[in-house]
């Protein structure tokens, strides 16, 4: 009798489950996001390694008046103030002006005048430093002692006493009134330790600028788009699931809309109205920026409503919004993602082409308007290459991480372009 052992076959693996295996880990999205994102958040980390005050007009140390402005000079330069006007009581005539630097001794013999007029040979042997009749003894001896023989006036001593007091007081007055010098500060600075990226004309650090107007620029963006995501989304499935005449009126504004040059009539409005905040300037971009997404989505749509998931959950009742948002509008972020990012690139370009012709908010330091500061001061022909090297590297950056985003998002949307 035989027995046969039968070998035990070994156990199949489990399939570790791959937690980076996701279409969203594209890395030319996960790239562009991250060049997005480091652009975006200067304005948050900006302020703890740099002070980014030195950006904002009328708020920044730097931002000085042109040397030749009143108190624009350093202490070396400072001239000394000037001698205060004496008040002298009435029937008195004034010092003269050595007064105020003799001392009480030489107070004295300054004085040369008299209540009653003086002595018209004594005021001119005091003038030309010679006496005209031979000298008086008397006085001679008066002027070398600093003492009046004959005791002098006494009206005449209280008078210059108090005319040394007044003049010592406001001497004091126009000392400490006097104004501090301020310092001169590097503009049109070359890159410096003090400086990483120089200065402008106004002495504004470029760093400073580049922080604070880099956020702003891509605000402007993001705003812009997400409006005319909001609107597209709106028409889009409005036009494609509803169809009839409304898709035939919404898909003829769209087709319209987008032949319209946008940039043209963003100049001509832009010129009429005050556009003092980015936010009216990104009002303004989303204007344009709908067509786009409408037409996108609505192709999308028009495609998906004769799928099965979606005749099924007709079928069983449910609501046409239940449909369009809680069916279709998972099936299309990716479409949309790549649509927006797209739109902001678009309204980004839209915005710095109108603040470089001076249409923006001027006061708002972005990326555009620095640009167009630069090219007002000649600075390219200055060889000023970081007043506008410095906005138009964060312009490349901010449309190479975009556009890389873009394609990531295609390859999420459509596996076969992986």
């Amino acid at each position: 009798m035989t027995t046969s052992t039968a070998t035990p076959q070994p156990k199949p693996k489990r399939r570790r489950i791959n937690t980076w295996d996701s279409p969203w880990l594209n890395p030319k999205f996960i790239t562009g996001l991250s060049m997005v994102l480091i652009i975006g958040l200067m304005g948050v980390y900006g302020q703890f390694i740099w002070d980014t005050s030195l950006a904002r007009v009328a708020s920044s140390p730097l931002n000085l008046p042109p040397p030749w402005a009143p108190g624009f000079q350093t202490a070396k330069e400072t001239p000394a103030p000037a001698a205060a006007a004496t008040v002298v009581p009435d029937g008195v005539a004034p010092l003269p002006a050595t007064a105020a630097t003799t001392t009480d001794t030489e107070a004295a013999p300054a004085s040369s005048s008299s209540i009653t007029g003086g002595n018209p040979l004594q005021q001119q042997q005091q003038e030309s430093g010679a006496s005209v009749t031979g000298g008086n003894p008397f006085q001679q001896q008066q002027q070398e002692s600093g003492a009046s023989v004959t005791g002098g006036n006494p009206l005449q001593q209280q008078s210059s006493e108090a005319a040394s007091a007044t003049e010592a007081g406001a001497a004091a007055e126009t000392a400490a009134a006097a104004p501090t010098p301020r310092v001169r500060t590097s503009r049109f600075g070359t890159p410096s330790w003090d400086h990483p990226l120089g200065t402008e004309s106004s002495g504004r650090d470029m760093f400073a600028v580049l922080l604070v107007g880099a956020p702003r620029s891509l605000r402007i963006g993001f705003i812009a788009a997400g409006i005319g995501m909001i609107v597209g989304i709106i028409l889009g499935f409005t036009a494609g699931f509803v169809g009839g005449w409304v898709d035939a009126v919404i898909r003829t504004l769209s087709d319209a809309a987008i032949t319209i040059p946008s940039l043209v009539v963003l100049i001509v409005i832009s010129a009429y109205v005050n556009l003092n905040n980015i936010t009216y300037m990104a009002l303004l971009l989303a204007l344009f920026a709908w067509p786009g997404p409408t037409r996108l989505i609505r192709s999308q749509v028009l495609s998906m409503r004769e799928r099965g998931y979606v005749q099924m959950a007709r079928l069983s009742g449910a609501s046409t919004m239940s449909i369009m948002f809680g069916e279709m509008m998972p099936n299309l972020l990716p479409y949309l993602a790549a649509s927006f990012t797209g739109n902001v690139s678009g309204a980004i370009l839209a915005a710095t082409g109108l603040e470089v012709l001076g249409l923006g908010p001027t006061r708002d330091p972005t990326l555009g308007i620095t640009i167009f500061y630069a090219i007002r001061a000649s600075a390219i022909l200055r060889g000023m290459w970081w007043w506008w090297g410095v906005p138009l590297a964060a312009l490349i950056i901010i449309f190479s991480g975009l556009f890389l985003m873009t394609v990531g998002l295609d390859e999420i949307a459509n596996p076969r372009l992986r």
